[in-house]
């Protein structure tokens, strides 16, 4: 019961953690504004709960369970019992290759689900090169890659602490006294997200609906553009409120052609199946930051 308690509250901290990256990613790097991932309204991504409770996990057991002859490096020294080296091991490339594919597969099971179950895509990857039904591509396993390397490195030492730490303080142990309320604190937490999952779940399962009756792939995040239509519609307005002269002038920049490719351009042409789709922003993504899909059928 006590290692329950302790997963879940890796699993919120990994739901909140995931939300500010997507947020930032979709900020610097997708969309290119402030947008809230996801299709609850809360702080929260379970799907990187899961993650963080399956390299958490994975790392867990690699290094306290492998032959102690393998030597693994970690910043703290300490981790897991294990006497710290310096430097990264070869023995490193177990758990973050493990990791690597944990993470490619569950990105790409709960997509599958989803389509498959719900005819809902709650992401779409099909303007990528090499896209798998638009669940996973190339540039995103590697992203994956990259982060089961940061998790080994830079979180995970420090999350088992953090971990050791939350567990000692929630039950006691290690010279502690046992702090329930910090129990209540999470159940708390975890009350305003079931909410936010009942009262959004039903407009999820509308669309469910529409798109089984239907027999198509329905995607959640156009939903969620909806909902901010109302914002566009009051946009508009106060631009054609402008001065003919002034919304010429802003017409003329946006419409304005562009002399050479930007390093951007001619990344999205490597990693892009139509990268004429990207010269604005606005074109190639969605109100959620995911790529829009082409013309052609998910269920190739």
């Amino acid at each position: 019961m006590k290692i329950f308690l302790l997963y879940l509250f890796l699993f919120i901290v990994g739901c909140m953690l995931g939300w500010v990256i997507e947020v930032f990613f979709r900020r610097f790097f997708s969309a290119k504004k402030w947008v809230n991932p996801g299709f609850m309204k809360g702080p929260w991504l379970p799907l990187y709960g899961f993650g963080m409770i399956l390299m958490f996990t994975m790392c867990y057991l690699c290094v306290s369970f492998l032959p102690n002859a393998l030597t693994f490096y970690n910043p703290l020294g300490d981790l897991f019992e294990r006497s710290g080296v310096h430097g990264p091991q070869i023995a490193d490339l177990i758990p973050i290759v493990l990791m690597w594919i944990g993470m490619v597969l569950l990105e790409f099971l709960a997509g599958l689900i989803f389509i498959k179950g719900f005819h809902v895509k709650l992401w779409d990857y099909t303007n990528m090169k090499g896209n798998i039904m638009g669940i996973i591509c190339p540039v995103f396993t590697l992203i994956w890659g990259f982060v089961a390397v940061l998790y080994y490195y830079a979180i995970n030492p420090f999350l088992y602490r953090l971990a050791s730490y939350a567990y000692s303080y929630m039950f006691g142990g290690n010279g502690q006294v046992a702090h329930f309320g910090f129990l209540f604190f999470i159940g708390i937490l975890y009350g305003f997200m079931i909410y936010d999952f009942v009262s959004s779940i039903g407009l999820f399962a509308s669309i469910s609906r529409f798109a089984k009756d239907s027999g198509i792939i329905a995607k959640a995040e156009e939903l969620k553009a909806n909902w901010n239509k109302s914002s566009s519609e009051i946009k508009d307005k106060m631009f054609k409120s402008l001065p003919q002269s002034i919304q010429d002038t802003i017409i003329e920049k946006q419409n304005a052609p562009k002399s050479e490719k930007t390093i951007k351009q001619k990344i999205d042409e490597v990693i892009l199946i139509d990268p004429d789709l990207n010269n604005d922003a606005s074109n190639n993504y969605d109100e959620h930051g995911r790529p829009i899909k082409t013309n052609d059928s998910l269920n190739k």
